[in-house]
């Protein structure tokens, strides 16, 4: 036989689950009925990927520091049309006699990526967005930059084709590189 403090304890529970039930049940009806949902929903659902002709890339500037220097470009959307990109670029940089020279690229790590993680970026007619990448100057023991780049060649997910941004640089070792992210930032 339960105590009182027992069945007064049941009885909370108990609310709790009508509660909970309740609040499930009409949330369920709001995403069911038409135009219901949550406005992320209904967002996620009307926002497609980018087409590629819709999108231009360029070299938004460089910021360097102590022996490291970040390169940051725009995407920017000419379209009439919202889209989405998500996640990290893909990236070749190219020599200036076009030939692919050899990187090692991967996501960031470190204070200056701290907090940033690949998300949905929306892109309404005219915004950016931007990406950077992070590489060293030069070889700390003999003081020599790496090899000569004249582009970036860039692929987005979900974007089918790629790009070529102009940029000339002589990164030497490992590179770094962020996530897509909305608006302009430059490093």
């Amino acid at each position: 036989m339960p105590t009182k403090r027992t069945a007064g304890r049941l009885v909370a529970v108990a609310a709790v689950i009508m509660g909970v039930a309740c609040v499930a049940g009409a949330v369920s009806a709001a995403a069911l009925a038409p135009g219901g949902g949550s406005h992320a929903t209904r967002t996620a659902a009307a926002h497609h990927g980018c087409r590629a002709a819709a999108l231009k890339l360029r070299l938004a500037g460089t910021d360097t520091g102590t022996g490291s220097t970040a390169l940051t470009v725009m995407i920017t959307n000419h379209s009439a049309a919202t889209c989405s990109l998500q996640g990290y670029p893909a990236l070749q940089l190219a020599r200036p006699d076009g030939s692919v020279a050899p990187a090692r690229i991967a996501p960031g790590r470190g204070p200056l990526f701290a907090g940033m993680s690949p998300a949905q970026v929306r892109l309404r007619p005219g915004e950016r967005a931007s990406f950077f990448l992070l590489y060293r100057d030069f070889n700390g023991r003999t003081g020599r930059p790496g090899t000569a780049v004249s582009a970036l060649e860039v692929r987005l997910r979900g974007v089918p084709g790629r790009f070529t941004v102009r940029a000339g640089f002589a990164p030497y070792g490992p590179l770094s590189l962020s996530p897509v992210r909305p608006g302009a930032h430059r490093e």
